[in-house]
């Protein structure tokens, strides 16, 4: 026959998370989750131990062999600066083979106009 104390247990278990269906499935996505988090901490933890030496990570001062030059952009990004000295900026692409400076009539704000605006490389 089951004790008091096992009976009362078993009843707190079953009330709070098997009666109602909710509940149930959270429990059993928590405790998936859960596990899926400590089964993946332990095998990661145990693959480090068992390679070490022999990832990338820690060969690869060995070996002095150039890396490929990364293909130089079309365009490029320039900031196109008020003539009329107040600052106001715009951000425009030009080609990177344009033979000229771009200049162009916008808007400035701050004086209430269109003015000219010259090219200067952004750092």
């Amino acid at each position: 026959m089951v004790g008091g104390f096992t009976r009362a247990i078993s009843s707190f278990t079953y009330r709070t998370f098997f009666k109602k269906e909710s509940s149930y499935f959270t429990a059993i996505v928590a405790t998936g989750v859960g596990f899926s988090i400590v089964f993946n901490t332990a095998f990661d933890k145990y693959w480090n131990n068992k390679t070490a030496g022999t990832k990338w990570e820690d060969i690869k001062d060995r070996y002095d062999f150039p890396l490929a030059k990364k293909a130089k952009s079309r365009t490029i990004v320039v900031r196109l600066i008020s003539a009329a000295g107040t600052g106001f900026t715009y951000v425009k692409q030009r080609p990177r083979t344009a033979a000229y400076r771009l200049t162009m009539m916008k808007f400035d704000p701050i004086v209430n106009k269109h003015v000219l605006f010259v090219e200067n490389k952004i750092k």
